[in-house]
């Protein structure tokens, strides 16, 4: 009887490494794949079907040079805050830097951008605008940096007016 225990111990033993190891590979090699599709297509619908369109996927967008972040994104916009409701601040369109032909963007001049982006905690809130880069169609926020005055620090220190031209050359 000890020795039909120990067999059945051992069957088991041997039944859950089997488990685990598939439930490894599963959760290793191909659970990821189909997360990631899931997270980099976007439904699109077309008469009445719908399909999966790839979403422009750039890996460390705040790491690009000003150029690269200019000519990968699809539309650029200026936004500046504003007072808004309950001590906060709102971000309200204030300029379309770029936006390429056939791409939809959601906002219009003079449109909030955001509602509540920051809470106001004295009268010292240093930045009054951002840049906001936007990628794929429609256009999706990828990075944005806020500033004050005409240097806009997080790129390096570029003046708004040169961000403009380099807008506006491609």
């Amino acid at each position: 009887m000890l020795k039909k225990f120990l067999s059945g111990i051992v069957f088991g033993a041997g039944f859950s490494i089997a488990a685990l190891g598939i439930y490894t590979a599963w959760m290793l090699y191909v659970f990821p794949p189909l997360v990631y599709k899931s997270f980099t297509s976007e439904p699109v619908v077309t008469e009445g079907s719908a399909q999966f369109q790839p979403i422009i996927d750039t890996p460390n967008f705040h790491e690009l040079s000003v150029d690269e972040k200019i000519d990968l994104a699809t539309a650029i916009i200026v936004v500046k805050f504003e007072d808004g409701d309950n001590d906060h601040y709102k971000s309200v369109v204030e300029d379309i830097l770029k936006k390429e032909e056939g791409v939809e963007l959601y906002y219009n001049l003079g449109e909030v951008y955001e509602e509540n982006t920051h809470y106001k905690m004295s009268d010292e809130f240093v930045p009054t605008r951002a840049i906001v880069f936007l990628q794929g169609n429609p256009a999706t926020m990828r990075f944005s940096t806020t500033f004050n005055g005409d240097r806009i620090r997080g790129l390096g220190g570029i003046s708004l007016a040169l961000l403009k031209e380099k807008c506006n050359n491609n």
